[in-house]
């Protein structure tokens, strides 16, 4: 006995199978955004507020810094600088005054040092100089100064500065003194300060003919040091 078998819409299916009717999909919704968390949002926001505070405080630093010349090794007084005696380095908070910046470097190739420059120390201005110290026709003379003869923040090396010839103390008054008020020019190679914690050892660089008349003057203690506006 055969089956019967019914063709609908082209398609052959035993006799008696109930269609299923298509299914019908009805219309996608869209998908409400889940509720935000105030507490993420405020975390962001900190972190926003953190990441540009960085930002800030790292440009700071950096626009502070600068570089500057140091000695790299030991050059001693009167020789010459040599380009490996010189090296850079980079100084942050505005940097220290009286320094030389690293695009002067080469040009101190050459000079010979006024003073001991030590390794690792970073280089002053007037550290160098084109001649000897003490150059040719001068001499170096060493001086101690009590408190208040010396101006003590501007005796930077190379300074120019005036020495003053004080008055003989009261016991020599009677006999005219030729010396006093005298003035002598010199230039600073290095200074000290004293053992008792109070005097100022100068070293300065003097004419050649007045180096006796100041040697004499310095170890009576009638020498003061001073040094004029814009010079």
């Amino acid at each position: 006995m055969s089956l019967g078998v019914e063709r609908r819409n082209g398609v052959a299916r035993p006799a008696g199978t109930p269609a299923v009717p298509p299914s019908v999909s009805g219309p996608v919704l869209p998908k409400l955004p889940g509720r935000r968390n105030p507490r993420w949002i405020a975390l962001g926001i900190v972190a926003l507020c953190l990441g540009a505070l960085l930002s800030y405080v790292v440009y700071a630093q950096v626009a502070a810094e600068s570089t500057v010349v140091s000695v790299a090794r030991t050059v001693y007084r009167g020789e010459v600088v040599e380009r490996a005696d010189l090296t850079s380095v980079r100084l942050s908070g505005g940097g220290l005054p009286g320094t030389v910046p690293v695009a002067d470097l080469e040009r101190l190739v050459g000079q010979r040092a006024v003073f001991d420059l030590p390794a690792g120390s970073v280089l002053g201005a007037g550290s160098v100089a084109d001649t000897a110290v003490p150059a040719d026709g001068r001499t170096a003379v060493g001086l101690r100064l009590a408190a208040g003869r010396a101006p003590q923040e501007l005796l930077l090396p190379g300074a120019p500065v005036r020495l003053v010839a004080l008055a003989a103390p009261a016991a020599a008054a009677g006999a005219p003194d030729a010396l006093a008020g005298k003035t002598y020019t010199a230039r600073v190679i290095d200074q000290a300060p004293g053992a008792d914690g109070a005097s100022t050892l100068l070293d300065v660089e003097v004419d050649e003919a007045q180096a006796a008349t100041i040697a004499s003057l310095a170890a009576a203690e009638r020498v003061a040091v001073v040094r004029d506006a814009g010079r």
